[in-house]
């Protein structure tokens, strides 16, 4: 595949992050706190592995090999926003987890809404309509916590935002204010300021965007697990 185009820098980004995305909401079901939160957590799953495969057929066009990008990657190939190689503490860091990483994710999608591609352009508007609904959850749940836990929903803040501003920045520079505007609900529950975008580390992939390969932990999760069902 010609991985010169920034444009499938930037898909490969977005289908990686939303692979991750799904398989974290997945393991995080039984940690919901009421029914709603297991239909929901469930649905992004599905929406977000949606996306991830509808991404690949995507690059599968451009000249990748979609069994490679599905099946045949390891840890340090995986182009996922690094916001999620640390494991959610609490539910409260799961929810700001959550919103940040869609929110990241609608902005650079967003920039690819006006694509010349009108496939490409298609999904990226579906990655930004389902985006907001998920980041509409999180806020709800963020209302509550802030009554409730507000140090936890402000050092989750603190911890995930920047890693994502990161990725944004990263991405696509012309994304960040859309990604701040997004966020800006949560500096208002927070009564704090949104914080800046995390420095970029002196080992950092720059196709890839991330620092390091998936963490094993991480990794295991999000592997394909059963492909000898394919043969």
């Amino acid at each position: 595949m010609n991985m010169a185009s920034g444009d499938t820098h930037t898909v490969l980004r977005l289908a990686d992050t939303k692979l991750v995305l799904g398989n974290v909401c997945a393991t995080s079901v039984f940690n919901g706190r009421s029914l709603g939160d297991f239909a929901t957590l469930l649905a992004i799953t599905g929406t977000s592995l949606g996306a991830t495969r509808a991404l690949y057929r995507w690059l599968e066009s451009q000249g990748e090999s979609y069994a490679r990008l599905e099946r045949g990657r390891g840890p340090e190939a995986i182009a996922s926003m690094d916001v999620m190689d640390a494991p959610p503490e609490s539910w409260a860091d799961l929810m700001i987890t959550v919103f940040v990483t869609e929110a990241a994710t609608s902005a650079v999608a967003g920039r690819l809404a006006n694509h010349a591609d009108r496939l490409l352009a298609n999904q990226a508007s579906m990655v930004s309509r389902d985006s907001a609904f998920h980041m509409a959850y999180c806020i709800g749940w963020l209302k509550v916590i802030a009554e409730h836990e507000m140090e936890s929903l402000r050092a989750a803040m603190e911890m995930r935002l920047p890693l994502a501003l990161r990725w944004v920045e990263q991405s696509d520079m012309s994304a960040r204010e859309a990604f701040l505007e997004a966020c800006a609900p949560l500096a208002g529950l927070a009564s704090r300021p949104l914080p800046g975008a995390a420095p970029r580390p002196q080992q950092w992939d720059t196709r890839l965007a991330r620092p390091q390969a998936l963490p094993e932990g991480l990794w295991n999760i999000v592997r394909f697990k059963d492909a000898e069902l394919l043969a």
